[in-house]
């Protein structure tokens, strides 16, 4: 199969050219040849495709698809072009897909999404400590402790372990 070139696949056409051309991208690096595959080939291809075999096309396209690492959601797209029998978008994301600008886009978007995390882990935990410096004052002031839990929801538990630690 390694001795075929992409255009003798084309000239086969078929469902099964279509396959090995997709089997024979064995990195990201070889994803934009399927935005230059000819127009009217994925166009007759699907002609000669009878529309019971547009899953088991879809699905074997996905599975080699998968391999190689492509996003679920531009899977999905082809797959919905398969259906709808729309060749000429049917690959037009892998024309400029560069696999090392996503990586980069996903590690800013993760990073970023920490960052928030964490302030709001930390604005929380201040509030906590806020919270718990106020219940001290108000038991200093020797307030019933259960007023106390009920007006800064700190657990009765917790306001047991502050007066240990403050008299102790």
């Amino acid at each position: 199969m390694n001795e075929y070139s992409e255009q003798d696949l084309v000239k086969f056409g078929g469902a099964l050219s279509l396959i090995m051309i997709i089997d024979k991208i064995r990195d990201t690096g070889g994803i934009s040849m399927l935005s230059k595959l000819p127009p009217d080939y994925l166009e007759k291809l699907l002609l000669e495709i009878p529309p019971r075999l547009n899953k088991l096309l879809a699905d074997v396209i996905t599975v080699l698809l998968k391999r190689i690492n492509v996003p679920d959601d531009e899977i999905d797209g082809i797959a919905e072009k398969l259906y709808r029998r729309e060749t000429q978008e049917m690959f037009a994301w892998a024309d400029n897909y560069d696999v090392q600008e996503t990586r980069r886009i996903a590690r800013e978007e993760g990073l970023a999404e920490g960052r928030h995390e964490g302030r709001h882990e930390g604005w929380q935990a201040g509030q906590q400590a806020g919270l718990e410096e106020t219940a001290y004052r108000m038991i200093k002031e020797n307030m019933d402790i259960s007023f106390i839990a009920k007006m800064t929801e700190v657990p009765i538990e917790r306001l047991k372990e502050l007066i240990k630690k403050h008299e102790g």
